[in-house]
């Protein structure tokens, strides 16, 4: 690799942090939160707005757009059909209440963009389009054509995502840096459960994981009001010790006025968000190649009078939906509930661990970050679950100034942030990666 040319780009990186911080901060200002559908919008205003924002960013500085669907567009810095595709999303998840930063009007605090959107992943987004334009402006020759997507439906189903790959021909290679370093060559499959009780509730009504207080569960019962609270964490890592949830059903099973024929429904709610890995209902299989299920309970609604708990399962490529789905049936019988709704919003997908672009990029990784890790499976959801030869390559952008409490700066989290530090880090090893990309066949 051409070290003169390394160190070229090193110094551009460099020199464009103010304004990769000032255009994170730009589009982080830009709600995209689904919202309801409008004609042209199908995720709502916001994702839309966000694509816009997207595409004017290019235009800036001379680069090509294309609108493939109302949900997904790229731009790039050469005309024609992408080889490679490096694929962001401009959506966010609902900011919730709690921040001690305003979630929309993003500020520079202690080396990091601080917003919603920061981390996940507007950040990269920009770090990745700044990467571009200085390989433009270098007059980098690439044998490859390159081009940045963005959807706008990543966070609640990845339809925009499923609509393209239904109209169009993705990229031969496809990299995600929605995740983290060296570099995911798979990733579990994903499963959504909705279940309710077959009567209502005693005295009780219950709303859990709303919108606006995601983690934060409320419960009318026996005159009483009752509310918890648990910290904010990724559905990939729910913690061990149980959620808001857990608190409030704790709660509930200790008061004396229960109905003791509602008490399995309570039991059921307390035992899901405890039981992450499904070890009571058989779930937690052994797997050669993947970590074990996941489950995580975060929300409740009330319908008709009748709590409604929504599970969300990840699971190895060796277990599947159906066996999943019959073991959660027959425990919600057991006690009470039964399942009105399945979606399968993620499939399991396992590439070659020794395919030589993954082993090369996870030299490059390790090289800039210092760390001898070896290609992992991913954890939680991307696009790399949809798309063809697609790898989670980075970013690791999480890392939350020293004086944040624990839990604030994640992504989802409170007080989200970005470590411009570790965007620019990135922007090395991405860099490095696209150039050893140009040495190779793939």
């Amino acid at each position: 690799m051409n070290e003169t040319l390394l160190k070229q780009i090193d110094q551009e990186i460099e020199q464009v942090r103010q304004a990769l911080a000032q255009d994170t901060i730009h589009l982080i200002g830009v709600r995209s939160v689904r919202g309801e559908p409008e004609p042209g919008a199908p995720f709502g205003p916001g994702p839309r707005a966000m694509l816009d924002a997207v595409i004017k960013l290019g235009e800036r500085e001379g680069f090509f757009p294309t609108r493939y669907t109302d949900s997904v567009i790229s731009i790039a810095p050469q005309e024609g059909e992408p080889d490679l595709g490096i694929w962001l999303h401009g959506d966010v998840v609902h900011e919730g209440i709690g921040w001690n930063f305003d979630p929309y009007q993003a500020t520079e605090y202690k080396g990091c963009i601080v917003g919603r959107g920061a981390t996940d992943n507007k950040g990269q987004l920009c770090a990745i389009f700044h990467l571009l334009n200085i390989f433009k402006k270098l007059n980098i020759q690439l044998n490859y054509k390159i081009a940045l997507f963005v959807g706008s439906n990543e966070e609640s189903g990845k339809n925009d995502l499923k609509d393209f790959l239904t109209k169009y021909r993705p990229p031969r290679v496809s990299l995600v840096p929605d995740a983290s370093f060296p570099v995911g060559y798979g990733g579990k499959g994903g499963l959504n459960l909705v279940l309710r009780t077959k009567k209502p509730l005693r005295g009780i009504t219950i709303t859990a994981g709303q919108t606006a207080t995601p983690f934060q569960a409320e419960a009318e019962a026996f005159g009483r009001t009752i509310v918890t609270n648990s910290m904010p964490r990724h559905l990939s890592s729910p913690d061990p010790n149980g959620n808001m949830i857990t608190q409030l059903a704790d709660q509930l099973l200790e008061d004396p006025q229960l109905a003791p024929e509602d008490r399995p429904v309570l039991e059921f709610f307390k035992r899901m968000t405890l039981d992450i890995h499904g070890d009571s209902l058989g779930l937690n299989i052994p797997s050669k190649t993947m970590s074990g299920t996941v489950i995580v309970a975060n929300r409740i609604d009330m319908v008709e009078g009748c709590p409604q708990v929504y599970l969300r399962v990840r699971y190895p490529i060796e277990l599947s939906g159906e066996t999943i789905l019959a073991a959660v049936e027959a425990e919600a019988q057991a006690h009470g509930l039964e399942i009105v709704q399945a979606n399968s919003y993620m499939k399991p997908y396992l590439l070659d661990k020794d395919w030589p672009v993954v082993t090369r990029l996870a030299e490059i990784a390790n090289e800039i970050t210092g760390d001898n890790k070896q290609p992992y499976i991913v954890g939680g959801g991307t696009y790399a679950h949809e798309l063809p030869n697609a790898l989670a390559f980075g970013m690791d952008g999480s890392l939350p100034p020293e004086d944040f409490a624990k839990g604030r700066g994640s992504a989802h989290g409170l007080d989200e942030s970005v470590s411009l530090d570790r965007l620019q880090r990135a922007m090395r090893i991405y860099a490095r990666a696209l150039l050893a990309l140009n040495e190779m066949e793939w």
